[in-house]
């Protein structure tokens, strides 16, 4: 080490030294900490279905957090299929075209009487960009399981089963909602 350097090194020792040893405290001295992601997300009113709360890392604007709402958000449409109602999926998505056809979709089959059996999705594999401008790009595969629509009576609707679908090059586009403190959808492709 050159000797310039030791004494810097020396000079600094001594002064945090010599700082510690005034008598005061660690917490009289030191700067408080800021909240962590999990106070602060606490502090944040619940979203989506009251039986399905959104997870608080889902709502970090991180490129995990964007991970993790991409993961909720599929569970929000399965939660939407066993229900017949849309409405969160509305609640996370803006101008996004997929999730507004799957959403009017939901409904008009509900209004018919229609049941969903079976067709949950599930992720297996996402990846996505650093957030940059509030936009995140996600690329993932997921799975959907074999998919039949019930009429009111439970009988099959005749051109309404469907098979499991692999989706390996499926893609979206978030955006944070500085009004929610969330990621919203607002393009979903399906390949």
């Amino acid at each position: 080490m050159r000797p310039v350097r030791a004494a810097v090194t020396a000079a600094v020792a001594i002064a945090v030294l010599g700082g510690c040893s005034r008598g005061e405290t660690a917490n009289e001295t030191l700067p408080e900490a800021p909240p962590s992601a999990t106070e602060t997300s606490e502090a944040l009113p619940p979203l989506g279905p009251p039986d399905l709360p959104m997870p608080p890392e889902a709502r970090e604007q991180t490129e995990a957090g964007a991970a993790a709402f991409v993961r909720y958000y599929m569970d929000v449409y399965n939660n939407a299929q066993s229900s017949m109602d849309p409405t969160y999926l509305d609640q996370f998505s803006q101008d996004c075209e997929t999730c507004n056809r799957i959403a009017a979709e939901i409904s008009s089959d509900a209004s018919l009487g229609y049941a969903y059996r079976g067709g949950q999705v599930s992720v297996d594999y996402i990846d996505t960009t650093e957030p940059e401008d509030m936009t995140v790009e996600a690329v993932f595969s997921m799975t959907q399981a074999p998919l039949t629509v019930v009429d009111a009576t439970g009988q099959p609707v005749a051109d309404l089963t469907f098979g499991e679908r692999s989706s390996p090059g499926s893609g979206a586009i978030l955006a944070w909602s500085q009004t929610d403190q969330t990621w919203v959808l607002n393009q979903w492709d399906v390949a």
